[in-house]
């Protein structure tokens, strides 16, 4: 489960951290966040970004009467 954590220093700077997203799909949901909370500072990459987007499949089964 992916999940968006914002750390706040005893300083008062913040930082958004994304976890569990693959490729670019953490800049689209920690953008709004991130432009609320203030000046936005260099961001550092993890191993996740580079990652390709996981495909959900479904199986479908059907049933004959």
């Amino acid at each position: 489960m992916p999940v968006i954590e914002i750390v706040v220093t005893t300083q008062g700077a913040t930082q958004v951290r994304t976890i569990g997203f693959s490729g670019p799909a953490c800049r689209a949901a920690s953008s709004l966040l991130e432009k609320s909370l203030g000046t936005v500072s260099p961001e550092q990459l993890t191993s996740e970004f580079h990652q390709s987007p996981a495909i959900e499949t479904q199986a479908s089964t059907e049933h004959s009467s």
